[in-house]
């Protein structure tokens, strides 16, 4: 199959294009250039347009130009790379013109005085009114109940002055109030450590599988048996504090089998608030025996209950070493 020859394919072309600036300079030089421009033969909207309202609004949410008027404060900020709102502006004054301000202004006190901010005492009561604060005065109430009702309402404090002042003003009658003044009730003593012991043992896991006197077993009762140690403690001080020694070793006797029926834990540092307890009631036993006077059956009751809780705690070995110089002086 043969070929056209190029020869004729370059003629055409060439002739093709040699027509076209001979059509084109045709038209008159005289016409308008906003139409064609004769230099290089194309319309001038084709250089320079003009642009329309839609180009004005798409130019406008496009990138931010630089402003027509110069300002060497956004310059210098443009080049050193930080924003106007990055930092606080400089102020012109000529007496503040060396001073740099920071990036992050700080809040500071101005303290013209140190005593203005820690007046003294007699300022303050200059200030305060008298009137301020009104001292309580307990006034006497009438009280239209018997005698007996009106006593429940009152503290245990408010009774023990009732009693002194009438004690003060009639002396005669101490020696019958003593008599007649029966031993300290240890009931209500008794159930509460029943209470808090209890409180103890509920705390512990029910399961079977966990053990219940581990460290974590001890973690959950800790706050219960620190509530047990302080008042097994603070009862013990009220009755040495009141002199019912006979009442004093009861409770000792009393509160250590309490002490004793508490968990045995593995961990031995958990065991101290047990030997806290011991500790206190061996050193309230041994202030009732210093202080008080005991017959001989006494001491040997005494004797054999202390025998008991020698097991539990050494403590219990100066109780027995008092009662033996006892039996000697008896």
């Amino acid at each position: 199959m043969d070929t056209p020859p190029q020869d004729d394919n370059r003629r055409t072309t060439r002739s093709a294009l040699a027509e076209i600036p001979t059509r084109l300079g045709r038209l008159s030089v005289s016409d308008s250039p906003s139409v064609w421009n004769v230099s290089q033969n194309l319309p001038s909207s084709y250089v320079s347009p003009s642009p329309s309202p839609d180009e004005m609004v798409i130019q406008q949410r496009g990138r931010r130009r630089m402003p027509v008027t110069w300002s060497p404060d956004i310059d210098q900020t443009k080049q050193n790379g930080a924003g106007s709102r990055d930092r606080t502006p400089v102020k012109s004054s000529p007496m503040k013109s060396s001073i740099v301000l920071r990036s992050t202004p700080r809040k500071r006190l101005l303290l013209n005085d140190p005593k203005e901010l820690f007046p003294s005492v007699d300022k303050n009561r200059k200030v305060s009114s008298p009137n301020s604060k009104k001292s309580r005065i307990e006034k006497p109430t009438i009280c239209s109940g018997p005698l007996q009702a009106s006593l429940k309402g009152l503290s245990q404090d408010q009774l023990i002055e009732i009693i002194q002042q009438i004690v003060d003003k009639h002396p005669e009658i101490s020696t019958e109030i003593q008599e007649s003044m029966p031993a300290p009730d240890l009931r209500p003593l008794e159930d509460q450590l029943n209470y808090l012991k209890k409180n103890i043992f509920k705390s512990l896991p029910n399961s079977r599988l966990t053990s219940k006197t581990d460290s974590p077993a001890y973690s959950r009762a800790a706050t219960h048996v620190l509530a047990f140690k302080k008042c097994v403690i603070e009862q013990g001080r009220q009755l040495v504090d009141s002199q019912h020694w006979d009442s004093v070793i009861q409770y000792v006797f009393l509160a250590w089998a309490y002490v004793r029926s508490t968990p045995l834990w593995d961990n031995p540092p958990h065991n101290a608030a047990r030997r806290q307890c011991f500790k206190s009631l061996a050193a309230q036993c041994i202030n009732a025996l210093k202080k008080g006077t005991w017959t001989n059956e006494q001491c040997d009751e005494i004797q054999e209950n202390l025998q008991r809780c020698l097991p539990d705690s050494e403590d219990i070995q100066a109780c027995l070493k008092h009662l033996e110089s006892l039996h000697k002086k008896c």
